[in-house]
């Protein structure tokens, strides 16, 4: 199911991403970064025919069809994924109320986020695959959603691919 551009560049992600404690950080500061980016360009609104978009809703569809792309089941489960954040980073922006609110949000989050991912790479003691490879950023959401599904048992062609061979459902 994976192209061979997804095998390699998640083999070179996951190279960096060995350590239990950075993997732990990213599971949560990849989310926080991706959220926190919804949240902002939800603030930009624009009419296609008679319906109103945010960029936020642009910018989910075009990063799911190239995760699917790359491979339709993890862009499938990406695919819901982002659904539930778009529609919680849309809420949020409204209930905030002001554009000032959610840049301070965004702000918030974002820092974050990279706080978290920055650490991680601390106790790995490499340096995040993003400054080698920007397109690294966008293999990483699924890198965790890949992570995820190798160890219920769901994806063991990737398990390889990713160092994990021997991982099993716990």
């Amino acid at each position: 199911m994976a192209n061979e551009l997804f095998r390699s560049q998640l083999a070179s992600y996951a190279s960096v991403h060995r350590d239990w404690r950075n993997k732990a950080t990213h599971f949560v500061g990849i989310p926080i970064i991706v959220f926190s980016l919804l949240l902002l360009l939800s603030l930009w609104r624009f009419e296609v025919g008679d319906r109103q978009w945010t960029l936020s809703l642009a910018i989910t569809i075009v990063a799911v069809l190239g995760w699917m792309a790359l491979d339709l089941g993890i862009g499938i489960v990406m695919g819901l994924i982002m659904a539930v954040a778009w529609y919680a980073a849309e809420a949020l922006a409204g209930a905030l109320g002001s554009a000032q609110a959610v840049w301070i949000a965004f702000i918030a989050l974002f820092v974050g986020g990279w706080v978290l991912q920055f650490l991680g790479h601390h106790y790995e003691g490499k340096r995040p695959a993003l400054l080698d490879n920007i397109f690294q950023a966008f293999i990483g959401p699924m890198f965790l959603v890949a992570e995820a599904m190798v160890v219920m048992g769901q994806r063991r062609d990737l398990a390889e691919v990713m160092g994990e061979s021997d991982v099993t459902a716990r």
